[in-house]
């Protein structure tokens, strides 16, 4: 702890000199005791701590493939910056420090009769170009924390005949367009059920509609070979995936036959690790 001592200023015969020094010693404190407490916090909610870090303290949301960041503020080296804008149109939004003046306090008339700039206030612009600044957008790590994604979603009954997937109405999600790419735990059911005179099957599908890829099947199958001729079953699909941004989920199904079949009782439920 950093302290100026008055104890020893003795009105009127000594009275202590205020300086130059003695301005960079208050300023060094409040820096000091300022990133103390920030580091802290750092510490405490991710658990590590770094100096090549700039963590994000508000503001600061990353999307368009991280050209656009909106204003915020940071931790970066030990100090406490605040962040401008930019809605960018080519490259990842590179920050860099930049110094401008207090208009209002600025300038200053010296005793010497000189005009001097002495009140410097240092920002991290967020830039659109291709190369510079001391760290870019997806270099940013949030400190007060991204509240944790999740989506419930319980499509109505539905009756169909479809041998070839179809969407079930209503179960469809889409990750948020923040430029974070997270690890979600994706599950689904439906309760098949109805009658037919020849074998018969179910199917349930988690599907990645962005990338067209299946991310997980649920099936079942009845043999009507004993004669059984109503069936009720719960098809069950699920998969813990990473996920880019703006990536959009769906919930398929479809028949072995073409005949009138139930899925009902569905559920679609996404939520993020």
């Amino acid at each position: 702890m950093k302290n100026i001592d008055i104890s020893q200023i003795v009105e009127p015969t000594a009275l202590q000199p205020f300086t130059a020094n003695s301005l960079k010693f208050l300023q060094d404190y409040n820096t000091e005791d300022k990133a103390a407490i920030i580091k802290g916090l750092v510490i405490t909610n991710l658990g590590s701590y770094s100096l090549t870090v700039p963590y994000v303290i508000s503001g600061c949301v990353v999307s368009d493939s991280n050209k656009d960041v909106t204003a915020g503020e940071i931790f970066y080296g030990g100090k406490f910056y605040e962040t401008t804008a930019v809605n960018g149109t080519s490259n990842v939004a590179r920050f860099i420090l930049t110094k401008t003046q207090d208009s209002t306090a600025d300038p200053l008339i010296f005793t010497d009769s000189s005009s001097k700039s002495v009140h410097d206030i240092y920002k991290y612009v967020a830039t659109d170009v291709a190369s510079g600044g001391d760290f870019i957008s997806t270099d940013l790590v949030s400190l007060y924390g991204v509240a944790k994604q999740y989506s419930l979603i319980k499509p109505s009954d539905v009756t169909i005949s479809n041998t070839s997937y179809v969407d079930l109405s209503g179960a469809t999600y889409t990750t948020p367009n923040d430029g974070i790419t997270r690890v979600w735990v994706i599950d689904a059911k439906s309760v098949f059920r109805g009658s037919s005179p020849t074998d018969a099957g179910g199917f349930l599908q988690i599907y990645n509609n962005t990338t067209s890829t299946s991310l997980d099947i649920s099936e079942t199958y009845f043999n009507n070979g004993s004669g059984i001729t109503l069936f009720i079953t719960t098809l069950k699909a699920g998969t813990v995936v990473s996920l880019a941004p703006n990536t959009t989920i769906k919930l398929r199904i479809r028949c072995s036959i073409a005949s009138g079949f139930d899925f009902n009782e569905n559920v679609f439920r996404m939520f993020e690790l």
